[in-house]
């Protein structure tokens, strides 16, 4: 720490302090001889006393001097600073100014967004360096310019700065500035961090960039680098916000017949209870059309809770094309404004069709109920559901078996080779099989060697009746298609689903366990093979039929029972899976890669790309032949319309929705020692508003003023001054002016 004046020249008046001593000098009273024999007893006191009395003038004089002198100090305004050069607006500077423009900055307070708050003050902190200065900017979403800009020319950036859906950690923007600032020239250095310090714009996991160089650079004359991180906006606690977190079709496919349904996920983030509206449109975004409002609901939200809604699109979609949808919500004034809109793209297909092969009808009931609950001639549906026994495998189904989406093997016992040949040829080209393993599966003909080429693992022999029944495990691969919606409720499910008998296996053929039960035996295994089209086969070790009768030798398990909702969600699932339905993917986060089929030898020469706003056109290189549209990183949140021109006057409508990553809706501060961990604990100075800013700023470029503890010191010395001063001006007991005693003869005359 150095010592410093700010009006140095006043530190002069100090000699005021020597006012008292001149005083003292040419005003002292000459002693005048007084002869009173009666008097020789006080002089003896008073020669006592003489020293005592000259100690007590002593303090007072000093006290005097120092007053004065401290009252002309204080005039000078003294400060204790650090290595920063000291001075006033004028030291040319190296300013850094890092910018969160995070989504979560969009927060309105007082009807003005935080980033437009960071603006304000970051223009505040460039008007009080000289036009001499190099401003350092950098912000979360784009790399910084290594090159400083003029005050006027940062003034410019900063105006045009917006949030973005897509921003990099902004350990990497304040590396990029320290670099900057260091190696600039300029006698004075500061980096300001303007930011709400949610923790999705930080990586937690590491300190920011550039400490390194920043403590180096403090170790030369002058090299100090002061950080100011600005925390801007309410704390968490003070958040109000709405948003819609989930939109989804349900069963993973949409049908040209029946209305598709559509589920939303309406969340609040805040302390009070909401109510809201909720609106759902389809259409739009090409030029000249408006997005249709096809339904609304109201929804009540306690704190901190959420709300399910439920719409329908209009019946018989066209086949072929990209659908639109969005659900919006509305009602009330919501601060932050990016989450309240969220879409889905999605093509409508013919229902599905779906082989069911069984030796009994019953041991098909289950599955055939699961995928279409109200079969019927002409009846709209997802899933056409079609029923068979293994010898009309080769007879009925050879040529078109290819068309079906799925194929259940349920609980057959014999195949011959050139049904299970059909199969394997089948699953090769992209298709999709289950085999539900139960009593009358033999394994001399499941073990064969054309079921081995395809079948995830081979059959030893059924587990014996259990006295007691036993239970499913838990998933094994929570990342699994077929399990990630719901892992915590299917664990919960199967932990309690009654077990009694399943196929114990000789060594995989080639597959992975996706479930087991509960003691770790396979229930579930997956084998895939790479081909045009992934094909897939699943295979259960125990039945995809209930027997009630638990005393029934065919009883081996309550997997198909009402009682349960796991049966039917996870067959619904599996067949969109199995055909591959679910990789045709349109709905995409921003900033991840969207990846357009665009069809089996399908061939490109041009790509025309539409962002939300119907102005945004890019173009895009043409993949090759056969190969998918990589659309890479898009940003803009909203519906997307991709144009592809073929060869001649071919030309294909294709679209995709981005949303805003979820995570910047649920805010998090980074606390006190999440900041220590960025910058170091004594490497920063946290500024909660605009006047901790300032204070901060001067104590930055001035440093601490000691003026407050000089005047408490002063205070304290006038008090010690008048305690020491007291006795000289005490009155003598007898009045003001106590007379000598008269003769009593005199008084008489």
């Amino acid at each position: 720490m150095e010592f410093s004046l700010m009006h140095a020249g006043l530190a002069a008046g100090a000699a005021m302090a020597a006012i008292p001593v001149l005083l003292h000098l040419f005003m002292r009273p000459t002693p005048k001889h007084v002869v009173f024999p009666a008097l020789r007893l006080i002089r003896e006191r008073q020669k006592r006393s003489k020293k005592k009395m000259r100690i007590k003038n002593w303090l007072l004089l000093a006290a005097r001097m120092l007053v004065l002198a401290l009252m002309a100090l204080a005039l000078a305004r003294p400060r204790l600073h650090s290595e920063t050069p000291l001075g006033d607006d004028s030291v040319p500077t190296a300013l850094g100014l890092v910018f969160d423009t995070s989504l979560s900055m969009g927060y309105k307070q007082n009807d003005r967004t935080l980033l437009d708050l960071a603006k304000e003050r970051a223009l505040e902190l460039i008007d009080r360096v000289p036009d001499s200065s190099l401003v350092f900017t950098a912000d979360s979403a784009s790399p910084a310019s290594k090159t400083g800009r003029s005050p006027a020319a940062a003034r410019q950036w900063i105006n045009d700065l917006a949030v973005h859906a897509v921003n990099r950690p902004l350990n990497i923007a304040v590396g990029e500035v320290y670099e900057a600032v260091v190696e600039c020239d300029r006698p004075r250095r500061e980096v300001y961090v303007l930011s709400d310090l949610a923790k999705t714009s930080w990586d937690l996991g590491r300190p920011a960039e550039g400490l390194d160089k920043v403590a180096k650079a403090g170790e030369t004359p002058g090299g100090k680098v002061a950080t100011v991180v600005l925390r801007l906006g309410p704390p968490a606690a003070e958040r109000e916000n709405v948003s819609i977190d989930e939109m989804e079709i349900p069963s993973g496919v949409a049908s040209t017949g029946d209305p598709v349904e559509v589920r939303g996920l309406v969340r609040s983030h805040g302390s009070k209870p909401a109510s809201r509206v909720v609106e759902f449109y389809m259409g739009g975004v090409e030029k000249g059309q408006q997005p249709v409002k096809k339904g609304q609901t109201t929804v009540e939200i306690a704190p901190g809770g959420q709300a399910e809604v439920q719409f329908f699109t209009p019946p018989r979609l066209k086949e072929g094309e990209v659908h639109r949808a969005e659900l919006r919500v509305t009602g009330a004034p919501d601060p932050l404004a990016f989450d309240d809109a969220r879409y889905i793209s999605f093509q409508a297909r013919p229902p599905m069709k779906v082989l069911v092969v069984s030796d009994l009808d019953d041991d098909a009931d289950f599955v055939a109920l699961a995928l279409d609950p109200e079969p019927g001639a002409g009846a709209a549906r997802t899933y056409q559901v079609v029923r068979a026994r293994g010898t009309e495998l080769t007879t009925k189904y050879r040529d078109s078996l290819k068309d079906h989406a799925a194929v259940f093997l349920l609980d057959v016992a014999v195949l011959d080779d050139s049904a299970w040949g059909l199969l394997n040829a089948y699953v090769h080209e992209g298709g999709g099989l289950v085999v539900g393993a139960g009593v009358r599966c033999r394994p001399d003909n499941y073990n064969g060697p054309i079921p081995s080429q395809i079948l995830p693992a081979q059959l030893d022999a059924p587990t014996p009746t259990q006295p007691n029944a036993a239970t499913f495990g838990k998933v094994a691969d929570v990342t699994h298609p077929l399990f990630d919606r719901y892992v915590e409720g299917y664990d919960s499910q199967f932990s309690i689903m009654p077990v009694y008998k399943y196929w114990k296996l000789k060594t995989p053929n080639a597959g992975r366990t996706l479930l087991t039960f509960a003691d770790g035996a396979p229930a579930l295994l997956e084998r895939t093979f790479q081909g045009a089209r992934t094909g897939r086969v699943l295979m259960w070790t125990t039945p995809l039929a209930r027997r009630v009768q638990r005393s029934d030798p065919a009883a081996w398990n309550e997997l198909p029972n009402l009682s349960y909702w796991v049966f039917p969600v996870v067959m619904n699932l599996t067949v969109p899976y199995l055909s591959g339905s679910t990789g045709e993917k349109l709905v995409f986060d921003a900033g991840e890669d969207a990846i357009l089929p665009l069809g089996p030898g399908a061939a490109a020469t041009d790509v025309r790309i539409v962002g939300p706003d119907g102005k945004t056109t890019e173009a895009a290189t043409p993949p090759p032949a056969g190969e998918p549209l990589k659309v890479a990183a898009p940003q803009f949140p909203g519906h997307w319309i991709v144009v592809v021109s073929g060869p001649g006057d071919a030309k294909k409508t294709l679209g995709f929705s981005l949303n805003p990553p979820g995570a910047e809706s649920r805010y998090a501060e980074l606390e006190k020692g999440d900041l220590d961990s960025l910058f170091g604990k004594d490497g920063y100075a946290l500024a909660g508003d605009d006047k901790a800013l300032k204070k901060v700023t001067e104590l930055i470029r001035v440093g601490h003023e000691i003026f407050p503890w000089i005047m408490f010191l002063i205070l304290i010395l006038v008090t010690a001054e008048n305690y020491l001063a007291n006795p000289f001006y005490k009155e003598p007991a007898g009045g003001p002016t106590a007379a000598p005693p008269t003769a009593p003869a005199q008084a008489a005359a």
